[in-house]
């Protein structure tokens, strides 16, 4: 199907024509940048590290050490380090009541480019589904990213727009691929963000999170990642903070994050900080090396850096996935809801407690006898279920999915197959069948340009065959 060429005004262009005050911030924002550029060799991270990673948590090893990750780091790079830092920490007090945006708006963020578009509008579709009507600002690079189409008119008709970076990055270096996320957020409008990557989608409607605790209470909430942090020591020194135990989280996934402007103006600067020296200083720092993107923990550093309030997600993520042929094949993460994970309180595993969830004994009273006189069953509260999947393994992009008959969508033998197991265990996890939801949202952005191409066809026969629903429902293509 082609799509209708209609006469509209170029949306994109209206919306990335940055007013003269945020113009202003980020001019004067660059200086301070440059000059808070740490006067010593770029770092980097042992070899050794690089090939056996340090980053099994261990919650009850409370005396485990940071690793040593920094390869021919001196005192002298330590000292002009911390010397940047300051300079940069006293910059972002001075900066942050001029950050500019809309008070009191909320909204979605992203960053994509042309390559990963069909995986955003799969994950912006997965989005409205829930009946999310918050607006979306996806932010693109340049202009050769643009598409007049898909910006103006798909992205509208999802409530979402595109911003190009470059119209106010200017004469700016060209940011690395991981610097884009704190830049999106920067330049967002909203004043209450909730970043998502393009890989990033939710099981239900997240507009209720910014009007609970944690997100009330904190204004930054992240995320845990299945791994422990592997930040150096040195970071602590530089920041001029105490050190965080190795025990005390897991490290971060920063697929998803909320932030309150108005509370996180000066952590915020930071983050931009520490992911414009990321490459050359504050990555090898915090996690380079490390599984993940290199940026994850440059979020949670800036506000522990500023002093200011964040609350990080204690429910571990729950594997997406399937056994194939014998062995676990991952598609990526499962994260809690934050206001549930509040209330819930999990516990932390202990000498005396193993388990990451409560469970029925841990109610029980001490006295065994005591406990068979009461003669009933006290239940422990249910562990929060998710609201974020992160499909980061394998991406739900419409024209390359279903090619490959080694991924866990079909069986060893070539049977198409869920991807996610049995629809019960998807169920019980999430509360509905959100894999039959995603595969409609796959369908619909694989198949909107032509119905009879051959990845529609491919597409619908999978679906037909595992999910039987296809046939049944009014489709909008």
């Amino acid at each position: 199907m082609q799509i209708p060429t209609i006469q509209v005004t170029n949306l994109t262009e209206a919306s990335s024509t940055f007013n003269a005050s945020v113009v202003d911030f980020w001019q004067h924002l660059s200086v301070a940048l440059l000059d808070a550029k740490p006067q010593c060799k770029p770092l980097k991270v042992n070899d050794e590290f690089i090939q056996q990673p340090e980053d099994r948590f261990e919650s009850l090893k409370l005396d485990k050490k940071h690793p040593e990750r920094l390869a021919g780091f001196t005192d002298q790079d330590e000292t002009a380090l911390l010397r940047a830092h300051y300079k940069m920490r006293r910059s972002a007090l001075h900066f942050a009541p001029k950050l500019s945006y809309s008070k009191e708006t909320t909204g979605i963020v992203t960053t994509t480019d042309l390559e990963n578009m069909s995986v955003l509008l799969v994950s912006l579709r997965m989005l409205r589904r829930t009946g999310c009507t918050l607006p979306v600002e996806v932010f693109l690079d340049d202009w050769s990213q643009y598409s007049r189409s898909t910006c103006d008119i798909v992205l509208s008709s999802l409530n979402a727009r595109c911003i190009i970076l470059s119209n106010i990055l200017n004469n700016t270096a060209k940011p690395d691929h991981y610097q884009y996320k704190s830049l999106s957020i920067l330049f967002s409008s909203f004043q209450n963000v909730l970043y998502l990557d393009t890989d990033v989608f939710p099981t239900y409607d997240p507009t209720i999170l910014f009007t609970t605790p944690p997100f009330t209470t904190h204004g930054l909430i992240t995320w845990p990642d299945l791994f422990g942090p592997v930040v150096s020591e040195h970071f602590y020194h530089i920041a001029g903070m105490p050190v965080e135990p190795m025990s005390s989280r897991l490290s971060t996934d920063s697929g998803q994050i909320m932030l309150n402007k108005a509370i996180h103006r000066e952590s915020l600067l930071m983050m931009i900080y520490y992911n414009h020296y990321g490459p050359s200083y504050f990555y090898p720092l915090l996690s380079q090396g490390s599984r993940g993107p290199p940026d994850k923990e440059t979020f949670v550093h800036a506000a522990l850096a500023t002093g200011l309030p964040r609350y990080q997600v204690r429910s571990a993520p729950a594997l997406l996935g399937r056994w194939w042929n014998g062995t676990f094949r991952a598609t990526g993460l499962a994260q809690a809801d934050p206001g549930m994970d509040f209330e819930y309180l999990p516990p932390f595993r202990s000498h005396i407690h193993g388990s990451e969830h409560w469970e029925n004994i841990d109610l029980a009273h001490l006295d065994p006898v005591m406990e068979k006189e009461l003669n009933y069953t006290r239940h422990a509260p249910r562990p929060p279920r998710p609201v974020f999947l992160h499909q980061n393994i394998l991406k739900m992009d419409p024209a390359k999915l279903l090619l490959d008959k080694e991924e866990i969508t079909f069986e060893p033998d070539g049977t198409p197959h869920r991807m996610w197991g049995l629809k019960e265990d998807i169920v019980r996890l999430v509360g509905y069948d959100v894999e039959e939801r995603l595969w409609g949202a796959v369908v619909e952005e694989g198949c909107r340009e032509d119905r009879g191409s051959e990845g529609c066809r491919r597409l619908l026969e999978w679906s037909r065959e595992v999910l039987g629903w296809m046939e049944s429902i009014d489709r909008p293509w």
